[in-house]
Formats: C-alpha cells, structure tokens, sequence
C-alpha cells in the first residue's frame, strides 16, 4: 500500500486551551505587569451582523461582551519559539498569540495560539500531540521543564496549574491532565490527493497515529469504535467536515477559510473568534456543571443554590438564528458530556430533596418532643429550688457552681442542636478542622 498522499494546506488555526483560578488581584496584573492588552467591547454601531446572528445571551456574554456577566478578554502577542522532546525527535513550534477570557466565578480560560514549523498533517500531528499534554517535555537550553510549568512561567505570570504539598489549585481537581486542542485546517483538495477526510479527522481528532486507521493493524481502531467517536462529527456541507471530542475540536475543509488563494476574512474570522468562542462556552458550562458534581457533598443546600443559578443564567437550547452554529453548539455538547452531567445533578437534587424533607420531619418530631416535655413542667420554680439545695449541698460558691451548670447545659445541647440543624452543624466542624489544620 503506497503512502497517503494528503491535501495542500492553504493554513491552520491551532490553539491549545486550558483552565485556571484567579482573584482580582490577578485581573489587575494581566494589563499592570504581565503585558496583556484588554480587548474591549465591540461598539454597538459594529456589532449588528451579531446581533443578526446570534441570541442575545450568547451574544452579549461571549461576542459583544456588553452584558454584565459577559467575560473579560485580554491579549498579548509573543512570537516565541518552543521545542518539545518527542521520543527521540524534536518537534519545533512557535507560540504566536495568547488570549485570556475570565468569565464568572473566579475561572479563567488561556488559549495559546501555536504555529508548527512546516504547514503539513504530520507535523500538526506531532505538535498537537505535544501541546496537549501537562507532561510534554519543553527544552530550555540544557534543561528541559514540562509543558505546565513553562505555561505557567511564560502565559500566567507565574500561577501554578498544578497543586503541591505546599498549594492547592482547586483547577487542578477537575481539569485532568490534557489541554484541549482546538484546529481548523483550510486545504486545497484536488484530484491528486487519495486521502479519506473522516479518517484525517479521527486520527488528527484522538492524536492517533496518522494512517493508523486505514492500516487495519493491532494499534487501529475497531469499525465499532471508529463509528461511535464520528457520531459527533458535524458535516452539514461536502466541504468541510468537524469532529467534537472530548479533549479536542478538530475541523478539515476545502478552501475553509480561503478562496482562490486568498484569505476570506468573514470566513477566517468565523473560526478564530465566533466558533472558537462556541468551543470556549461550552468548556465553561462542562466545568462548572463537573465541579458541582463534585463539589454537591461538601455542602448540598450551598451547591444545590448555585447550580440552579447557574443553569438559568447559561444553559441554552440554542444560540442562534442559523443552523450551522446551533449544530456546532449542540455536537460540542455532547462530545463534552453536559447534558448527561446536568442530569446526574437534577438526579442527585431529587435525592437530597427527599432526603431533607425526611430529616426534617424528624427533627419536627424531636422538636415537638422536647417542647412537649418543658410544656409538661407545671412550674419553673421546683427547678431553681432543686438546683439551689444542690449547690449548698454540695458546697460550691454561686459563680463556681452555676459556671460548671453552664458548661454541662452547652455540652448537651451541641448534640441536640447538631441533629435538628446538621447542615450548619457541619459548616461549624469544617471551619473548626480547618483551624487546626492550619495552625
């Protein structure tokens, strides 16, 4: 079998996204100290071909940036070279743009826009392969750093996307270890070129070996697995043709963003700002919807507020007026997994909702039990009496006496309180181990 020959690229867009915390405090220091220009919002009298296209929500939130939660964009260009160590090759890259967004909740999004040295499949194979993992080796000189660190050193101004002994990053426990890779690849396809577009986008998609599909060896994928990862592949024209993963986005067209050779801005742009900004929402939705979930123990009536909160704010069924949009929206979706993550909550809140409706009747009972006990008390006064003779009887002063009185009332009652009220009675023994784990 003779080798692939695959199509002219005409040019790429690559850009590896990750996830990260900040405070205000680091908001203020991406244009103080880090270099990073704020993108403003675009001027209402330029912003109508959104306004056509786009819903409202989406648009003001994620294009226009003119709503109130609508997130923060920032930019800065580098054009630096970088090296990974690949096995035994080296794969050369540039990083030419880096962009922040910083949405709601204290999470922030980079994307780092990379070139691979020479424009053809193999060598954005390889360099896909190396920007998305935290453990890709960088070479500094003599020393080599790993791809995490270095983003940490030369993108965040030094924050850390990993937790250690001394810091925990509250990103690091639900981002995993990948970054996610978004490429749109515009080629000239011709009668000379052999190669088959969905086998292109699965490998170029999983980082697969290039070729490995067609190849049919022991390191291929089964048709069965095949067919189920291109069930998410968005294909509405012969022209072009997507796959949503779970950690990538990958999409191959025909004169994509091109036309005669020359770049088609409306086109170009659609793919560098408004499918990429699809891409960025729907990671924000995943990771807040994932965090929740995980989150929902530690304190459920706290979570159970803020997802619902959150879901009325962003989750839409749709967010525009085409058709291609929706469709990218809705296949990004599923690759990402939200809707069933949605339902494991709305699942988990129906639990705890007749969980608390259980334990309040319970406590409605022991409650009305120790009422019905003081109300059978004909008199206080017995009480205070019985009290009083103790106390001479047992020849303790007044201050001594009623102290120790005090102190066994206060230690019967935190049980007591404790079982009619648990969810605050466990905020109160979380803050009090943090204390003393922390003095």
């Amino acid at each position: 079998m003779g080798l692939t020959k695959y199509p002219i690229i005409e040019g790429a867009i690559i850009k590896v996204v990750g996830i990260f915390d900040f405070n205000k405090k680091y908001e203020e220091s991406l244009s103080s100290s880090l270099g990073y220009d704020a993108i403003p919002p675009i001027e209402y009298s330029h912003a109508q071909f959104y306004r056509d296209k786009y819903y409202k929500e989406f648009n003001e939130l994620m294009l226009t940036q003119d709503a109130d939660n609508a997130i923060k964009a920032f930019e800065k260009y580098l054009n630096r070279p970088i090296k990974f160590k690949k096995g035994d090759i080296e794969v050369n890259a540039k990083v030419s743009l880096v962009e922040i967004k910083l949405f709601e909740n204290n999470i922030g999004v980079f994307a780092i826009t990379v070139e691979p040295e020479r424009l053809t499949f193999e060598d954005i194979s390889d360099c896909n392969f190396c920007f998305r993992m935290f453990s890709s080796l960088v070479i500094q000189g003599e020393s080599q750093i790993l791809f995490h660190e270095w983003i940490s050193l030369n993108i965040l101004g030094g924050k850390s996307l990993r937790s250690t002994s001394s810091q925990h990053v509250d990103s690091d426990d639900y981002s995993g270890s990948k970054f996610k890779i978004y490429t749109a690849i515009s080629v000239k396809e011709g009668d000379e070129t052999d190669y088959n577009r969905d086998e292109l986008l699965f490998e170029l998609g999983t980082n697969a070996k290039l070729g490995s599909v067609s190849s049919k060896s022991y390191d291929s994928p089964s048709v069965d697995y095949f067919y189920e990862v291109m069930t998410n592949k968005v294909n509405p024209f012969n022209s072009s043709s997507g796959l949503a993963l779970l950690d990538s986005y990958t999409v191959i067209g025909n004169d994509l963003f091109y036309l005669n050779g020359n770049l088609h801005r409306n086109n170009y742009s659609s793919y560098n700002h408004v499918y990429f900004s699809i891409y960025l929402y729907n990671l924000y939705i995943k990771y807040n919807v994932f965090r929740f979930n995980s989150k929902f123990k530690d304190d459920p009536v706290k979570f159970k507020g803020k997802f619902e909160d959150f879901i009325n704010n962003y989750n839409f069924n749709y967010i525009s007026f085409d058709f291609l949009p929706n469709i990218i929206y809705s296949k990004m979706r599923q690759a990402l997994g939200i809707e069933q993550e949605i339902k494991l909550f709305e699942k988990r809140l129906n639990s705890l909702a007749a969980n608390i409706q259980e334990e309040q009747e319970k406590r409605q009972a022991a409650l009305l039990g120790i009422i019905s006990i003081i109300s059978s008390i004909s008199a206080i006064e017995p009480i205070l009496d019985t009290t009083e003779e103790i106390r001479q009887y047992s020849g303790l002063n007044n201050v001594l006496f009623y102290f120790l009185i005090s102190i066994v009332l206060i230690l019967v009652s935190i049980p007591i309180l404790s079982y009619l009220f648990p969810h605050h009675a466990k905020k109160v023994w979380k803050k009090v181990n943090l204390y003393f784990k922390n003095d």
